[in-house]
C-alpha cells in the first residue's frame, strides 16, 4: 500500500480596500501571517501582478519555482508497475521533490525501478539515497521550459512514426517497424513534462507570467499533448500489429492501407499545424477530412474480413488505428476552431 504526502499550505482571506489622503489605496494585512513572516512596521515587500490581474506579495525576492515536497511510502508489497505509475503521477501533479521511503530495507526491485523513473523523464535527479529513502528532486525550472516547442517536437515524433508504420505496410520489415515502438517513450516523456508544466502553472500563475504562456493556451496545449500521444500510441499499436503477418494473403490490401494512411498523416500533420498557425480554413478542412477517411475505411474492412481469421482480425485493427489517427487530428481541429474564432466587438 501507497501513502502519499504534500507538503505545502495556502490561505485565503477577503480584505476591504480603504483610501488615504484621497488618493493612496490601502488593504491591512493578516496579523498572523504578518507575525509569521517577520513584518513590522517598515518592512518592504515585494508585489508582483500577473497577466491575471492578480497581485502577487512575498516577503522575500519572488521565486518562480516552488518548493513542493512529496514522499511515497512503500511497505515493500508493491509490484514495479504500481510504483511507477505513483512516481509519474507525483511527477505530472508539478512536485519538484519526491521522496520514497520505506521501513527498513528497500526492496531491491522498487529500488530500480525508481532508478528507472529517473531515466524515463525529463530533469529528476536522484540527490540522495540511503537503505530505506531516496529523494528525487526536478532539476528543470519551468519558467524555462517552453510548452509551445515541446509539444512541437512531440508533434513530429509522432509524424514521424506514423510515416514509418505506412512505409512499413508494403515491405512489413520489422527492424523498421521495431524502430517506431522504441520511439514511443520519448512522446510519453514530454507529454509527462507538459502536464506538469500545466499542473504547475496552474498553482502558480507567476510561473506561468516569466514562461510567458497564459493558462488558457496552456490547458489548449496540454489536451493537445495527450491526443498526440493517443496518436502514437496507435503508431505503435499498429506496428505491432503488422510485425506479426509474417505472408500476406492479399497484398492489394496492404497497397490500399498504405495509401490510406497516408491521408490520415496528412490529417494529424494539418491538424497541427492549423493549431500552431491559428489557421481556421485548414482547421475545417481537417474536421471534414477525418470525417470523409472514415466511411472510405468501411468497404476496407469488409475485404479484410474475406481474409484468414488471424489476418483479418490483424488489419482490421491496423485500419482502426488509422481510423482513429483521422479522429484525432479532428479532434485537434476542433480546438483550433475553439480557440482561435475571433471575438466580436460591438
Amino acid at each position: 500500500m501507497f501513502y502519499i504526502c504534500y507538503v505545502g499550505a495556502l490561505f485565503m482571506e477577503t480584505r476591504k480596500v480603504q483610501i488615504s489622503g484621497g488618493s493612496t489605496f490601502i488593504v491591512s494585512l493578516p496579523k498572523k501571517w504578518a507575525q509569521k513572516n517577520g513584518i513590522t512596521s517598515g518592512s518592504a515587500l515585494n508585489i508582483l501582478e500577473s497577466k491575471n490581474g492578480h497581485l502577487i506579495m512575498s516577503p522575500k525576492d519572488l521565486s518562480f519555482k516552488e518548493h513542493l515536497v512529496g514522499e511515497i511510502k512503500v511497505t515493500g508489497n508493491e509490484g514495479r508497475d504500481t510504483l511507477m505509475r505513483r512516481l509519474v503521477g507525483a511527477y505530472v501533479s508539478g512536485l519538484n521533490n519526491i521522496i520514497v521511503t520505506s521501513k527498513g530495507s528497500m526492496d531491491p526491485m522498487l529500488a530500480r525501478t525508481v532508478r528507472e523513473f529517473t531515466r524515463l523523464v525529463m530533469g529528476v535527479e536522484i540527490v540522495e539515497e540511503k537503505k530505506d529513502l531516496i529523494k528525487l528532486q526536478d532539476l528543470i525550472d519551468p519558467a524555462d521550459f517552453s510548452v509551445k516547442t515541446g509539444l512541437k517536437r512531440m508533434a513530429y515524433i509522432t509524424e514521424n512514426m506514423v510515416e514509418d508504420v505506412i512505409q512499413g505496410m508494403k515491405s512489413l520489415d520489422t527492424m523498421h517497424l521495431e524502430d517506431v515502438v522504441i520511439r514511443d517513450i520519448e512522446v510519453d516523456r514530454i507529454n509527462w513534462l507538459i502536464h506538469k508544466e500545466y499542473n504547475i502553472f496552474n498553482k502558480s500563475p507567476k510561473i506561468a507570467d516569466k514562461a510567458n504562456i497564459g493558462l488558457e493556451d496552456s490547458l489548449d496545449f496540454m489536451l493537445t499533448s495527450r491526443i498526440v500521444e493517443r496518436v502514437a500510441d496507435h503508431a505503435v499499436a499498429m506496428a505491432e500489429y503488422l510485425m506479426k503477418i509474417k505472408d500476406p494473403e492479399d497484398r492489394s490490401i496492404l497497397d490500399t492501407l498504405e495509401k490510406e494512411g497516408i491521408v490520415a498523416k496528412k490529417i494529424f500533420s494539418d491538424s497541427m499545424g492549423s493549431l500552431f498557425s491559428h489557421d481556421l480554413v485548414m482547421a475545417d478542412k481537417v474536421v471534414d477530412r477525418s470525417r470523409e477517411l472514415k466511411e472510405k475505411l468501411e468497404p476496407l474492412l469488409k475485404r479484410v474480413f474475406k481474409l484468414q481469421a488471424d489476418e483479418a482480425v490483424l488489419l482490421a485493427y491496423v485500419i482502426n488505428s488509422l481510423d482513429r489517427i483521422a479522429s484525432y487530428g479532428g479532434d485537434i481541429g476542433k480546438i483550433t476552431l475553439n480557440k482561435f474564432t475571433p471575438m466580436r466587438s460591438d
